[in-house]
């Protein structure tokens, strides 16, 4: 009687232990397959070429710097039921907690967003203090190209489709960077300032200038500052752009002391057109 009443509660715990990991897998079968990506722009761009196949998930939250975020248990979980990781390149927790999350993970697929901007001969240089590529719209079309090839080969039952998504993404973007053009044309001065290196591609696709109030990823010097504030003079920069994931004492000072106005923007924002359209609004409508 004992040995039969051992044997009942051994199995009872053994079903605690699987039922809530078996459960998780049986949602996933029953559902779409799961991709995870770095941040909600590359979210963005992933679902407009994976459709309705598959559910994207990203590791950064929006509101969140993905320099200094680190993922929960949670997100490591999900990672271990994913098909595949999109990745942006270089963002700062890329760098770190995810080359060792994958490593007892063979069987999942990462997908670095920026290979094909290191090896396109019409794309931008990559800058190596700066790893925001998505906010240039010829790399973004680059970012969707490298997004298509990889599903394709996951998928090739519904690669038809995902070429087909990738024509209608191209459209989007192009239509994006006319309208930023057009925005961006007369801005009388092409100069502004940010609080974190964020904007170098966009201010390359369209002849503008960014001075960054960080320096190297750090808080700016006294003497830093002064050289900022005496740059911003000289060119009659207007427009400063927040970041609503970095501090803004450093924005609030230059603002006072040169005159020039302080507007929200949001890189990190899951609506890619319309964030990078906030972005060139703002420089407008600052003159």
């Amino acid at each position: 009687m004992k040995s039969k009443l051992t044997l009942v509660f051994f199995s009872a715990v053994l079903l605690t232990m699987v039922l809530p990991y078996g459960c998780s897998r049986a949602r996933q079968a029953m559902g779409r397959p799961m991709l995870m990506v770095s941040i909600e722009p590359l979210r963005y761009f992933v679902e407009q070429i994976a459709g309705d196949q598959y559910k994207v998930v990203s590791v950064v939250p929006e509101g969140y710097s993905p320099e200094s975020y680190r993922p929960t248990p949670q997100q490591l979980m999900e990672l271990s039921e994913c098909q595949a990781y999109f990745k942006v390149g270089e963002l700062g927790f890329e760098t770190t907690w995810l080359a060792h999350a994958v490593e007892n993970q063979p069987q999942l697929h990462i997908v670095d967003t920026s290979d094909s901007l290191r090896h396109a001969g019409s794309g931008h240089a990559l800058a190596t203090f700066d790893p925001h590529t998505w906010t240039s719209p010829r790399n973004a079309a680059l970012i969707c190209a490298t997004i298509c090839e990889a599903l394709c080969r996951m998928d090739s039952v519904h690669a038809p489709q995902f070429r087909e998504n990738l024509r209608h993404a191209r459209a989007t973007i192009d239509s994006t960077d006319a309208r930023l053009h057009a925005l961006l044309a007369d801005v009388p001065c092409r100069t502004f300032i940010t609080v974190h290196p964020s904007l170098t591609y966009f201010a390359q696709d369209y002849g503008l200038r960014q001075l960054c109030i960080e320096r190297d990823g750090k808080e700016p010097t006294p003497q830093d500052m002064r050289l900022l504030i005496r740059q911003s003079r000289e060119e009659n920069v207007r427009v400063i752009l927040l970041h609503k994931q970095f501090a803004h004492e450093q924005a609030s000072l230059v603002s006072r002391e040169t005159g020039a106005q302080m507007a929200d923007v949001n890189p990190l924002g899951y609506d890619w057109p319309e964030e990078m359209l906030r972005i060139a609004r703002a420089l407008k409508t600052n003159p």
